[in-house]
């Protein structure tokens, strides 16, 4: 057998021209009246979207917008009901996803696809096609020069994915991308899990592709990143294009103007001057978690220490990258943790001063958790909208409190929470795999808040994927319940989320516990904090 063939490098075979031969030859990308039709759900309207080489375009828009799919078409994951693909000017069909990478189209999804306990260098070894023998030295020397020709700061490509940060894996999933030539690269939310020092590197990094030759397609919610970024913007609505052209002819307003239909100005998506709803301090806590340390005696703790109180309306923010004890954090309070975890933590957690030891416990002291991973934690992909909303040990007391569930009782129920957090299509009788993420992510929050008799609310990143309206209502909800007495504990990635909405603001770095920081909160010492700074004296 063969030793497989070296990496190749992508050399950016189509650097920029000048302005004025660019007008004159094709996109690298053109698709023209491109339709796509799931059953009854048109997703994509007759879309025009043009792109240039070593171009970076914002692609924008509410969930369920098209941007995914168009995305998807482009790539060759899905094919097209209708409408045609021009590359270099010339038509392409793609059969499958490899004839799209085989062109040059290469995507870098939201959620990290890489083998933790492997090393760098065999995670981007594994985007070969072409596998064979594999010498260590020789792999490790090409990965080390891929990198340094498209200026990836990846350190020693020996290193194992599982002992690298979050901002290090993106750069590694980019290298992966990048293995084979390509002259287009999407990026799907590529800020989501990133600092804020940490996305100033990966738009670094994008500019230099760029500059390089490589068209970007950035898929995105932030519009002050998409500006900030982009050259040019296309704002998708209802599966067609609502508004394109260059981003310096586009503000904040302006795009939301496009994006949402009712007008919700980006003020209420990033409102950082939000008043305290913080109760009397003469109120006693709802929450208490008491020097909460979760791990294994081998390993550093994934939490450690943890203590904090929770009272009556007041919203307890918690920054931080993810993987820094955010998930064990919830699991602690929610009764979840693994058996394995279990046995090896210590410290208390406590709802009314009821402790709290398991999710029925947790769940009959009126906590209400908003998990991270809707996919995993949250939705049954294969069960329809309305059996999900059923998914909790009171839903269903409530729902069949003789063993009986009345389906078209049950629907009716649901059709009232789909409306009530705008969950489209509003078809309580869909598969929840079939909803777009964002809409999944509003059937979970329908679940968790829609129920009676909350105490306390555990929210982990609940707006992630959600446009800005979406996003907007859920805050609006949030401090809605905040004001009626509810305790909230809201854990994201979003800094901007974190500002807008906690009364008090901690984060969360190798599993301590940094803060309260002191009002007014600066977003500097926020992110230095989460990048795993001291804390200021």
């Amino acid at each position: 057998m063969t030793e497989a063939p070296p990496i190749e490098h992508a050399p950016g075979s189509r650097a920029p021209a000048p302005a004025t031969a660019a007008v004159a030859r094709p996109p690298l990308l053109a698709t023209q009246a491109l339709s796509k039709r799931f059953g009854s759900v048109l997703a994509l309207d007759q879309v025009d979207f043009q792109l240039q080489a070593g171009e970076i375009h914002a692609l924008l828009g509410e969930n369920g917008a098209g941007k995914s799919t168009l995305m998807h078409v482009v790539s060759g994951l899905v094919a097209p009901s209708s409408g045609t693909i021009a590359l270099d000017g010339k038509r392409v069909r793609w059969r499958s996803p490899d004839d799209g990478r085989a062109a040059g189209i290469a995507m870098v999804h939201q959620h990290f696809m890489l083998v933790p306990t492997m090393t760098i260098a065999e995670n981007v070894a594994l985007a070969r096609h072409a596998l064979g023998p594999l010498r260590r030295a020789r792999l490790t020397a090409e990965v080390s020069e891929l990198a340094r020709a498209r200026r990836l700061d990846i350190g020693d490509p020996a290193r194992r994915i599982e002992d690298l940060s979050v901002g290090e894996q993106q750069r590694v999933e980019i290298l992966k991308a990048l293995v084979a030539p390509v002259g287009l690269l999407i990026l799907d939310e590529p800020t989501a899990v990133l600092t804020p020092d940490e996305v100033t590197e990966l738009f670094s990094v994008l500019r230099e592709l760029a500059r390089q030759g490589t068209a970007i397609v950035l898929v995105t919610h932030k519009l002050y990143e998409a500006l900030s970024l982009a050259d040019r913007v296309t704002v998708l609505g209802h599966g067609r294009v609502r508004g394109s052209g260059p981003a310096a002819g586009f503000d904040e307003r302006s795009l939301a103007r496009l994006m949402v239909e009712k007008g919700a100005g980006t003020e209420a998506a990033r409102d950082d001057a939000r008043p305290a709803t913080a109760a009397p301090a003469a109120l006693g806590p709802i929450l208490t978690v008491e020097r909460v340390t979760v791990g294994t005696p081998s390993a550093p703790p994934l939490l450690d220490a943890v203590s904090f109180e929770l009272r009556p309306g007041h919203i307890l923010a918690v920054a931080g990258v993810e993987g820094n004890g955010q998930a064990e954090l919830v699991r602690a309070i929610s009764g979840t943790l693994p058996r394995a975890l279990l046995h090896t933590s210590s410290g208390r957690v406590r709802i009314d001063g009821r402790a709290i030891a398991s999710a029925p416990a947790a769940r009959a002291a009126g906590l209400a958790v908003i998990p991270a991973d809707r996919q995993r934690d949250a939705l049954v992909k294969e069960l329809e909208a309305w059996e999900n909303l059923l998914l909790s040990q009171d839903s269903l007391s409530r729902a069949a409190p003789h063993g009986w569930i009345s389906r078209a009782s049950e629907r009716e129920h649901a059709l009232a929470l789909l409306d009530g957090f705008a969950v489209r299509p509003r078809d309580p009788a869909l598969r929840a795999g079939a909803f777009s993420g964002g809409n999944q992510q509003r059937i979970v929050l329908a679940r968790e808040l829609g129920q009676p008799g909350v105490r306390v609310v555990v929210a982990a990143n609940p707006t992630r994927g959600l446009d800005i309206a979406a996003t907007a209502a859920i805050h609006e909800r949030f401090r809605a319940l905040a004001a009626a007495g509810i305790a909230l504990l809201l854990l994201s990635t979003d800094l901007d989320e974190v500002l807008a909405l906690g009364d008090s603001v901690y984060v969360l770095f190798r599993g301590r516990l940094h803060g309260p920081l002191a009002q007014p909160v600066s977003r500097g010492e926020v992110g230095r904090l989460m990048a795993g700074g001291e804390e200021a004296a």
